[in-house]
Parts: structure tokens; C-alpha cells; sequence
């Protein structure tokens, strides 16, 4: 996941916004890393989402 950047706090402020909190906020920030890591990694292949 180089050169990706994610605002933590920011992020996590969503996630509390949207109701999640302790490991439910900590899963929505990893499923949002995963997605951005997977984009990229998709982007350089050419592919399209």
C-alpha cells in the first residue's frame, strides 16, 4: 500500500458518526484501507471498477 494515504482521524470520526465504535470503527477503517489499496493496485493493472 505504498505512496496511500488515509486520514485516520478523519476516518474514524465518520465511523463514530455512523454509529460504529471500538472494534466495529476499527474494521471500517480496515475495509476502507483494504478498497484504497485495492483500487490502486487496480489502477496500475489498466482495469476498470
Amino acid at each position: 500500500m505504498a505512496g496511500l494515504t488515509l486520514d485516520t482521524a478523519g476516518a474514524l470520526a465518520a465511523a463514530r458518526e455512523m454509529g460504529a465504535s471500538g472494534w466495529a470503527a476499527a474494521e471500517l477503517l480496515l475495509a476502507i484501507r483494504i478498497g484504497m489499496a485495492e483500487g490502486s493496485a487496480a489502477r496500475r493493472e489498466g482495469e476498470t471498477i
